[in-house]
C-alpha cells in the first residue's frame, strides 16, 4: 500500500485538471462555474464539537426546503460556461450543521444521481440509519466521528457521559459498510478513493486515540482513514496550538498505523495546509478559491420557506463579507450572480492582510498556491507545457 496516497481523491495532483476551466477566470469576463459545490442541508446539529467552524451559522436553526433542494440539483445539472465546456460535477453535502438532520437529504442525493451529478456526504454518523438506500450513490460517505472511544468522544461532542452515542455511530457505520459491499453501487465503486471513511480532527486529548480509532476502522471494513489537525474556527470561542510533546505523539501514532499488520484500508493525513506546528499557512496573496466552489446554504430567518444563501468560502460560513446571495428565492439567480461585480468586489476585500490574519485555515490552500504558481499574470513558474 506504499504507493496508496499517490493515486486518491487526498492527491491535490488532481488540482492541474481544472487549470483551463481557472484560467478563465479574469474579471469582466463570464466566469465557469464551480467544479464542486457544497450544500448545507440543515443549520441543525444533534452534537456540539468544540472546535465547530459553523457554530455561528448554526444560531440560525433554518434548513434548505424540499423544493429549494430539488430546484438546486436540477440547476446543479444545467448550469454551464458560456461556451458550454465547463459545469458542475460534483456536490459535498455537509453543513453547517448535521446534514441528515434535513429529511429530504435523501430525495436530493437521488435527484443528484439521476441529473449525473457526482455526491459525497460529510456527517457526524448518528442519523445515517435513516438514509443507507440513497447513500449508497454517493461517491464516498466521510463520517467525523473524531475519537477512538466514547470517553473522548463524549467529552468533545458536548454529550453526557455516560452516552451511547459513539455506540450507535460504530453501529450505523458498520451497517453501512456491509450494505455497500452487498451491491453494485457508487459507494462501493472499485477506487481507493471511494467508499465509507472514518475521519478524525486532531484536537488535543484525541492524539493518542488515532492508533485506537484504527483498529475500529479495521473491524468495520471502512475504505479509508483520514485525519487531519483540528484548526482554530473563523470567529471562534476557543483558541489553541499543540505542545511538542502532542506533536511527538501524532508522529508515534502516525507510525504506528503505518506499521499496523493486515490494515486492509487507506490511511491519509492532511498536512500540506499546515506548518509544522500544525499552525495554520495561508500563505497567498489573493483567493481564487472563492472562484472554484460555493456552498449552498439554509436561508436566515427572515428568508422565504425556500429560500437560501450562497456563500463563496466554506471556512467563513458565518461571514456576511463572502455572502454573494442572501435569502434569494431564485435557484437561476446563482447563474447572474456568478463572476458578478459584487464577487469581484468580495475579491478584492480578500486582502493578504485578512487572508492571514483573519481567514482560518484555509480549504483551498492548495487551490490558491496553483493559480498564484501556475495561472495570475501569466506565471508558467513549472513549466506545464515541459511534459
Amino acid at each position: 500500500m506504499a504507493d496508496e496516497r499517490n493515486w486518491t481523491s487526498f492527491n491535490a495532483g488532481k488540482m492541474f485538471y481544472h487549470i483551463d476551466r481557472w484560467k478563465s477566470i479574469v474579471p469582466g469576463r463570464p466566469c465557469p462555474p464551480p467544479a464542486l459545490i457544497t450544500v448545507d442541508p440543515s443549520n441543525t446539529c444533534n452534537l456540539a464539537c468544540e472546535w465547530c467552524n459553523a457554530w455561528k451559522v448554526r444560531k440560525n436553526m433554518r434548513q434548505l426546503s424540499r423544493q429549494a433542494l430539488i430546484n438546486a440539483a436540477d440547476f446543479f445539472a444545467g448550469w454551464k460556461s458560456s461556451d458550454k465546456k465547463y459545469g458542475v460535477g460534483a456536490v459535498c453535502i455537509a453543513g453547517g450543521g448535521e446534514p441528515l438532520t434535513n429529511p429530504h437529504v435523501g430525495e436530493f442525493i437521488e435527484r443528484l444521481h439521476a441529473d449525473n451529478i457526482k455526491s459525497a456526504t460529510v456527517s457526524n454518523g448518528l442519523l445515517l440509519d435513516r438514509f443507507f438506500e440513497p447513500l449508497l450513490h454517493n461517491e464516498y460517505v466521510a463520517l467525523s466521528v473524531d475519537a477512538g472511544t466514547s470517553k473522548t468522544f463524549n467529552k468533545y461532542k458536548g454529550l453526557p457521559q455516560d452516552s451511547k452515542a459513539f455506540d450507535k455511530i460504530i453501529g450505523n457505520i458498520e451497517q453501512l459498510c456491509r450494505l455497500s459491499r452487498s451491491r453494485n453501487c457508487r459507494l462501493n465503486a472499485d477506487s481507493p478513493s471511494n467508499g465509507v471513511n472514518y475521519r478524525m480532527l486532531i484536537y488535543k486529548d484525541n492524539i493518542g486515540e488515532i492508533y485506537e480509532a484504527a483498529k475500529i476502522v479495521r473491524e468495520l471494513g471502512c475504505k479509508n482513514f483520514h485525519i487531519r489537525p483540528a484548526s482554530v474556527p473563523f470567529d471562534g470561542q476557543i483558541s489553541f496550538s499543540y505542545t511538542k510533546d502532542e506533536l511527538d505523539e501524532f508522529r508515534h501514532q502516525i507510525d504506528l498505523v503505518n506499521r499496523m499488520p493486515e490494515r486492509r484500508f487507506g490511511f491519509y493525513y492532511t498536512l500540506g495546509k499546515f506548518d509544522e506546528n500544525f499552525n495554520k499557512k495561508n500563505d497567498f496573496c489573493h483567493c481564487y478559491g472563492i472562484f472554484m466552489t460555493a456552498t449552498l446554504m439554509p436561508p436566515n430567518q427572515e428568508g422565504h420557506p425556500d429560500g437560501y444563501c450562497l456563500n463563496i468560502c466554506c471556512d467563513r460560513r458565518s461571514d456576511p463579507l463572502v455572502r454573494l446571495l442572501t435569502n434569494a428565492d431564485d435557484i437561476s439567480e446563482i447563474a447572474r450572480a456568478w463572476g458578478s461585480k459584487k464577487h469581484w468586489d468580495i475579491f478584492r476585500a480578500l486582502t493578504q492582510n485578512e487572508i492571514q490574519n483573519r481567514c482560518p485555515r484555509c480549504t483551498y490552500y492548495t487551490h490558491n498556491k496553483i493559480y498564484e504558481n501556475c495561472i495570475e499574470d501569466n506565471k508558467d513558474n513549472l513549466l506545464l507545457d515541459f511534459i
